[in-house]
């Protein structure tokens, strides 16, 4: 009665070992599965990031151009301003001197002449100052807009250029599983030993009449 007892015991040391070495390679298998899940998901946000950063890309480009030409215009107004200034200036000159000029044919001689005379150039004198003085002013004025014009255009294109300042890099791999069956062999060498080890000791204790424990 004792032998098939020595025998199931035996089924169930190797039916051990296999459950041993099984659970081994089923948490493998799950482990290897969870690393390629891994890498896949990590594969996945790679190419999102580098799509993300070519759209932010093209749209600073695209922005960065807007910000020139909003610049440039704003340029040519000042200027535009400016010159029209000068040739307004020029104009008043050029009529200012032909009055001037005119009148002093009408002068004659003596001292009324002269005294007339000095009148009228004073007073072009005069005029040709605060013309000058507005020129000036003008002039500084179109100093000031036009640094003005390229402060904003730096801010502008610092904040247009701050999204895609850094180029995307890929995130950390996930770590390896170590797929290493070698404990499992052992454990599973182990129980079988051990099982081996029994039954002979029971088939020794059946030859002999006795069971040793």
């Amino acid at each position: 009665m004792c032998e098939p007892t020595l025998i199931l015991g035996g089924v169930s040391t190797a039916a051990s070992a296999a459950g041993t070495l099984a659970g081994a390679s089923a948490q493998n298998r799950a482990a290897a599965n969870n690393y390629k899940r891994q890498l896949a998901i990590r594969e996945i946000e790679w190419d999102r990031s580098r799509a993300e950063y070519a759209h932010n890309v093209t749209r600073a480009e695209e922005q960065l151009d807007e910000n020139f030409l909003a610049a440039s215009r704003g340029y040519g107004a000042e200027q535009q301003q400016l010159n029209a200034l000068f040739d307004q200036a020029s104009v008043s000159l050029q009529s200012e001197f032909v009055k001037l000029a005119e009148k002093r044919g009408f002068y004659g001689t003596g001292r009324t002449a002269d005294r007339l005379a000095a009148r009228d150039i004073a007073e072009f004198g005069r005029s040709q100052a605060l013309t000058s003085a507005n020129l000036v002013r003008g002039r500084d004025s179109f100093r000031n807009d036009v640094a003005n014009i390229r402060s904003k255009l730096k801010a502008a294109n610092r904040k247009t250029l701050a999204p895609v300042q850094f180029q995307p890099i890929p995130g950390l791999p996930p770590v390896k599983p170590d797929m290493d069956m070698t404990s499992a062999l052992f454990s599973a060498a182990g129980t079988l030993a051990s099982g081996g080890i029994d039954m002979y000791k029971g088939f020794k204790g059946l030859k002999t009449g006795q069971t040793e424990s």
